[in-house]
């Protein structure tokens, strides 16, 4: 009776998609110190970045990004990875695409209130680069706006 309740627990803990560790997530921790050194560079640049999930259908981001001197930072690219800590096995990876300076919007559905594991990273053509890598939480489903956890 003991194996047959195992069995099943262990039959349902492998089929849940809440059930999963985070992908990656021994070699983030192997190179620690790079991921270190990456965000020292960010922060160096004094960049501001600010989210805010675009409504009403909430199928994507969108990013503003100003310099130390509260100028938006145009003409970059990048990439955004983000998951639900609830379903760390659906991992969404966008582009940012550029709508106006300094105003970047990657499509991925982020319709779940809750928290979420952000990292982006964007750079210009003169070689900077900016990364950060972050947990938010969504207040509630009528909340657009990112709420940097720490």
């Amino acid at each position: 009776m003991d194996f047959s309740i195992a069995a099943i627990a262990i039959a349902m803990a492998a089929g849940d998609p809440s059930f999963r560790s985070i992908p990656g997530y021994g070699e983030r921790a192997v190179a620690w110190d790079i991921r270190q050194q990456r965000k020292q560079l960010s922060a160096e640049l004094g960049w501001q970045v600010r989210f805010r999930r675009v409504e009403p259908l909430r199928d994507a981001i969108e990013m503003t990004v100003f310099d130390s001197t509260n100028q938006p930072v145009s003409h970059c690219s990048g990439t955004v990875r983000l998951f639900h800590y609830t379903r760390v096995a659906e991992q969404l990876r966008a582009e940012w695409i550029e709508q106006e300076p300094g105003r970047y919007v990657a499509s991925v559905h982020v319709a779940k209130p809750g928290s979420w594991q952000l990292e982006m990273e964007i750079g210009n053509a003169d070689g900077r680069r900016f990364w950060l890598e972050q947990s938010v939480n969504w207040i509630d489903s009528n909340n657009s706006q990112w709420i940097p956890t720490q």
